[in-house]
């Protein structure tokens, strides 16, 4: 035991300190954000504890700002990492990136007492979509040929659903799961709301600037590959399955 001791010190002597990098994160639990009482939480933040722990690391200062704010960022700032973010086909090759984080659906979503009829692309174009600035969402929809003056983009998801309440879209557009935190945090039953179709299905990462160390990122991605594997990580999911249980799972139409 106490040689096994021993070794396991040594590996974590022996295992060089990160670079530095600056994290960047949205407000938007239950992936991440600061709690009421001004602590950072939310699945990803805790998971990424999980894996500095795993690296004899120190935990880094996580830094949060508005999303289209913390985008800009990391694609900018060299030693920028930013949490939590879809891996589309589109940022793939523009980033690098440790994923999964978990998996998500992009969404459409409507009233319940006013549902349109989405099947195609061509059923958007009359309607008014809300969307969260630079959000995986907005880009979906921009990529899909939807024109900018359709959508409504504003600074926050909250803001994005409170479009919705008040009728000033016909429907919102972003990460199923985040959608649905705010409809309770905003204190509205879940069944006022539907999921109408599907943007996406992708992972949710780490992103980080092309301008990182490779193998640093290569490092936090062996990381997160040993931390999944662990109890600590099963134990985590448990904490977190309801806020991360996602709406209804019949089939959808898929918008391409």
């Amino acid at each position: 035991m106490r040689l096994m001791a021993l070794l396991g010190l040594l590996t974590t002597l022996a295992s060089p300190p990160l670079t530095a990098l600056t994290y960047y994160s949205e407000q938007n639990l239950p992936f991440n954000g600061l709690d009421e009482q001004g602590r950072t939480s939310g699945f990803s933040i805790e998971l990424l504890r999980l894996m500095w722990q795993e690296l004899g690391q120190e935990e880094e200062p996580i830094h949060f700002l508005p999303w289209a704010q913390a985008w800009y960022l990391l694609t900018q700032q060299p030693d920028a990492v930013l949490l939590t973010t879809a891996r589309t086909q589109r940022r793939a090759s523009r980033l690098q990136w440790v994923c999964p984080i978990s998996h998500s659906r992009i969404v459409l979503m409507a009233r319940a007492d006013q549902l349109p009829t989405i099947q195609r692309r061509a059923d958007l174009l009359n309607l008014k979509i809300g969307a969260m600035e630079a959000d995986v969402g907005e880009q979906l929809l921009l990529n899909r040929g939807v024109p900018p003056s359709q959508l409504m983009t504003v600074p926050s998801m909250d803001r994005v659903v409170r479009q919705l309440l008040l009728a000033r879209t016909d429907l919102v557009a972003g990460n199923e799961v985040m959608l649905r935190h705010q409809i309770r945090q905003l204190g509205y039953p879940a069944t006022q709301f539907v999921t109408v179709a599907v943007l996406a299905q992708q992972d949710d990462c780490f992103a980080f600037s092309d301008a990182v160390d490779p193998a640093e990122v290569a490092r936090l991605q062996q990381a997160l590959d040993k931390v999944r594997q662990g109890p600590a990580f099963r134990a985590l999911q448990a904490r977190y399955r309801d806020q991360l249980a996602p709406g209804n799972q019949a089939p959808l139409p898929e918008i391409e």
